[in-house]
């Protein structure tokens, strides 16, 4: 094979690898945020109680349980935004914040109240270049600390937003609520993943809001975001990779 193949070769990896490279910065979430507070996020925008932390406690309804990140940090959703929404007063009305965050996902206001009751929450949020195939992987873990009631609502809820060309509308999809994972119970790590339809920039998104009550929230963990070329590319990339394996075991002084 001479100089020409090889250099081939070399330019379509550089190009699969700058194919995959489209994906939100920080996935991981373990660049340090800048000190002293307001607490940032870098690369992401955030709304209400969200912060990166380490390995954490979360108190439920049952006691506390253990949280670990995958390297040494992750981010940390609380559905309380750490204000008084009504509680003191007696005012239960869908406060100001459910509202907010509806906006910061771009979604028509009320969306988040009609869909999973909210009555307040928190989001992170980050647009980014992506390729269409492109497979958008998010782990995720979900904390309920509240005994659920389907009677009177009583149910938090976590879910993404996506945005971007080929998808008409926000799209919300549903990650898990405390109905579903019971009595002060959590998901564990779970993993997120969408296909992007098209080239071009899309925003995505996770939240977790309070249904209907205040006293008792929910939690939701993100780590390892990362963006993953499409099967075609990887079979491709393989090829490059032996067919370079290959060159290195010919004789010295050959091409």
């Amino acid at each position: 094979m001479n100089h020409l193949s090889r250099f081939s070769i070399l330019g379509a990896l550089c190009a699969l690898s700058a194919t995959a490279s489209g994906a939100p910065i920080n996935q991981d979430f373990e660049l340090n945020p800048p000190a002293p507070p307001p607490v940032v996020v870098p690369g992401w925008q955030i709304l209400g109680n969200v912060k990166t932390t380490g390995a954490t406690t979360v108190i439920t309804y049952n006691g506390p349980q253990d949280v670990l990140p995958f390297q040494k940090r992750m981010a940390q959703l609380v559905s309380n935004d750490g204000q008084d929404h009504g509680a003191s007063t007696g005012d239960y009305n869908p406060p100001p914040n459910a509202a907010a965050l509806d906006i910061f996902f771009g979604l028509s206001a009320g969306t988040l109240a009609t869909s999973y009751q909210a009555y307040n929450g928190s989001g992170i949020k980050q647009t980014f270049a992506g390729s269409a195939g492109e497979v958008l992987k998010q782990r995720w873990n979900f904390f309920s600390t509240e005994d659920p009631d389907p009677v009177y609502g009583l149910n938090d809820t976590a879910f993404a937003v996506i945005t971007g060309p080929g998808i008409v509308n926000p799209l919300i999809i549903f990650l898990e609520d405390s109905l579903g994972v019971g009595n002060s119970g959590t998901s564990g790590w779970r993993t997120f993943s969408y296909n992007l339809p098209a080239d071009g920039d899309y925003t995505i998104g996770f939240g977790v809001v309070n249904g209907v009550d205040y006293k008792f929230d929910a939690e939701l963990f993100l780590d390892d975001f990362r963006g993953v070329p499409e099967p075609a590319s990887l079979a491709l990339l393989g090829l490059g990779l032996a067919c370079l394996g290959g060159l290195r075991r010919k004789r010295p002084g050959r091409l």
